[in-house]
């Protein structure tokens, strides 16, 4: 089951729309010892050829950009295309356990044709939007530790099935990034993901398909998105 969900921004300029999408919307890996180690996906759905340069910046709370790398550090992306980057980061020994921060800047850029290329690169560019996205990663074997309470399935008064409850985060230190996954039968009625800061909860109300009944609901199914693992599976 496919838990990359993207983000996705638009914008819209001189009745000119450009869309940026990137995937997974998190980085969520364990950057001491050995290291963390994450690929991203760039989309270009527009009709205009599209570059980027990629920036790792500091994050405002235990900042980790000091330890952590962005390959290529420039992404060009054809329209209807897809680029790749990646983003490794390994920290010093003995860091004290739980969560680090960084943002990775999105920067639209009008360069020069780099050797080979024929196609223009959208001239949009040099308004020189800039994203920044924020991201973590973690220090120490910091296992999730989650539970489920107060679910429950009704009606809105759109007549629409809705899911409710509530994810406590019972792991030390470290916010859990979940994939959520509501079953009824052997099939997925809903995938979507949330996280549960550290030390917190998270409450959610999912709304379902309109040929969906609450009776048709049979259970949840919450995932590490870390490593995409199944954390917790409730039945109704």
């Amino acid at each position: 089951m496919n838990f990359k969900k993207i983000f996705l921004i638009f914008f819209l300029i001189n009745n000119f729309i450009f869309a940026l999408q990137i995937g997974p919307p998190m980085f969520e890996q364990r950057i001491d010892g050995s290291g963390g180690y994450r690929e991203f996906t760039l989309t270009n759905p527009g009709t205009k050829t599209l570059r980027y340069k990629l920036t790792v910046l500091p994050g405002k709370i235990n900042d980790m950009s000091k330890w952590t790398e962005v390959s290529p550090k420039i992404v060009t992306i054809k329209p209807g295309s897809k680029g790749k980057f990646k983003i490794f980061a390994k920290a010093p020994s003995g860091i004290p356990n739980g969560e680090y921060h960084y943002n990775l800047s999105i920067k639209m850029m009008d360069l020069p044709k780099l050797p080979g290329e024929t196609d223009k690169v959208d001239t949009g560019a040099k308004l020189n939007f800039d994203f920044h996205l924020g991201f973590i990663g973690y220090s120490g074997d910091l296992k999730p530790n989650l539970e489920i309470i107060n679910i429950s399935t009704t009606k809105n008064n759109n007549g629409l099935t809705i899911v409710k409850g509530t994810i406590i985060n019972k792991t030390s230190n470290r916010g859990i990034y979940c994939g959520i996954t509501i079953v009824g039968g052997n099939k997925s009625l809903l995938s979507t993901d949330l996280r549960v800061p550290t030390n917190g909860k998270q409450n959610f109300t999912y709304t379902l398909d309109k040929n969906v009944k609450p009776s048709d609901v049979d259970g949840i199914v919450i995932r590490n998105l870390e490593d995409n693992k199944e954390l917790l599976k409730t039945k109704f």
